[in-house]
């Protein structure tokens, strides 16, 4: 073979290979494809615009395009003009009660919402708005429509009664493990018990066995429950009595499920995990994670706003999600809820987001083997996380999770959420939740 036709081949050979390797490398780096109909969605809205800033129509599609992929400020200027032009409309009306519900404004947010009607997750929304307000009542009659159905018998049992009532200011108790998860012995009906803390559920779970155990009263019905990113079934409870250091909260919210898995991975031959304590108990304090002196902390609402330290803003999603805005290796801003009991990691994303962002699994952790098993049934990758900012606060050479939140639960908001942010961002620092101002306060020492 001649010299000039080995080099044409290996010319040829060179340009399949490369045009072999690079859609590998492009789908490796790029936004998984629902973010990118996302951002087409967007350009097609921008185009669609051009030329007719009045029409109210196009602004809509504009400014709803804007706030699915996170472009928030641009999106609410753009639904306020729609509705200074036009008082009531729909999708501006869903949107706007979408964010008052985000800032924790409840009130604006039904008002918005219950006029915008059933464009837009309102609905959902609305449902979210009623249940954090405790409407039990409005909840219920909304629940089938939405698809909670089995959430209804709870519902109707807390419109009749006096569900949460607390006594005691203060708390202070020592974690019996702060690693990897957040674990303190409490108090269930007068026993004492394990429990792990999670900003990452809305409400309170009981180990079904701790249930019977301690006689937690099970109400009828079946529904499905936010934990970490995922859904779970659970039977509907109500904790009679539940006693945190110097606090008692009684007939508390609850579901009911096996959490022996989580006690093997989280806290293997040691006490068992009886409950998960979640938002709707966090939520009536303001909430000291003390790592440096391995100590958790319930103070009343409001103390926290005299702390010093950097601050980073949050928001509440959906029923109770706190959720805030950051960026992992420099990468594009995203939404990330803290779920404080994602065990051993610091970020936690769909292996999607990984993908994105170049961050390949360096293998399954040896500190918590199993991890994901007990919460989605499939083990969770185990990924080293180069660099994480939150506001002012930097992070480097986080623990992650690959496959630690289910790709749906990217777009359950309709507004783009890509991680969890686990315990591991809260180790060297004093940090507490500031609900007054929706502040996560990292105090230095």
């Amino acid at each position: 073979m001649s010299g000039p036709r080995r080099a044409a081949r290996a010319c040829a050979a060179g340009v399949l290979l490369v045009m072999g390797v690079a859609p590998v490398l492009a789908d490796w780096l790029a936004p998984d494809a629902s973010y990118r109909e996302a951002q087409m969605q967007l350009r097609y809205a921008t185009r669609d615009t051009v030329g007719h800033a009045d029409d109210v129509a196009r602004l809509d599609t504009l400014a709803a395009a804007l706030l699915r992929i996170g472009r928030v400020p641009e999106a609410r200027t753009l639904f306020n003009r729609v509705i200074a032009t036009k008082p009531g409309d729909p999708t501006a009306s869903a949107a706007l009660g979408k964010l008052a519900l985000w800032a924790d404004r409840t009130a604006q947010a039904e008002s918005l919402l219950a006029a915008a009607g059933d464009v837009d997750q309102a609905r959902a929304d609305l449902y979210a708005t009623r249940l954090r307000r405790g409407d039990w009542a409005a909840a219920a009659g909304m629940s089938e429509e939405l698809g909670d159905e089995g959430r209804k018998p709870l519902l109707e049992y807390l419109a009749g009664a006096n569900p949460m009532r607390i006594t005691g200011e203060r708390a202070q108790v020592l974690f019996e493990r702060p690693w990897p998860a957040p674990l303190l012995k409490v108090r269930l009906n007068g026993a004492t018990v394990l429990m792990l803390v999670d900003s990452g559920t809305p409400g309170l779970l009981i180990d079904r066995q701790a249930m019977i155990v301690n006689k937690v009263r099970e109400i009828g019905g079946q529904r499905l429950a936010v934990w970490d990113g995922t859904r779970v079934a659970v039977r509907n409870a109500v904790v009679q009595k539940l006693q945190i250091g110097d606090v008692t909260f009684e007939d508390v919210p609850a579901g009911a499920l096996s959490l022996h898995k989580l006690s093997l991975e989280v806290n293997p031959q040691a006490m068992p995990i009886s409950g998960v304590i979640g938002m709707s108990v966090l939520r009536r304090f303001d909430v000291t994670f003390d790592y440096p002196a391995r100590r958790f902390e319930l103070a009343p609402l409001g103390s926290a706003a005299k702390l010093t330290g950097i601050r980073v803003p949050f928001e509440l999603w959906g029923e109770d999600e706190l959720t805030m805005w950051g960026s992992i290796q420099a990468g594009r801003k995203m939404a990330m809820t803290f779920t404080s009991g994602l065990p051993g990691g610091g970020v936690g994303a769909p292996d999607v987001v990984f993908e994105e962002l170049g961050l390949k699994s360096g293998g399954v952790s040896k500190l918590v083997k199993g991890a994901g098993t007990w919460l989605q049934g499939r083990p969770w990758a185990q990924v080293n996380v180069p660099s994480l900012t939150l506001g002012n606060m930097a992070y480097d050479k986080l623990p992650g999770w690959s496959g630690a939140m289910e790709p749906v639960e990217m777009w359950r908001h309709g507004v783009r959420r890509d991680a969890l942010l686990g315990p591991g961002i809260l180790l060297r620092r004093r940090t507490t939740i500031d609900w007054t101002r929706r502040d996560l306060v990292f105090e230095e020492r």
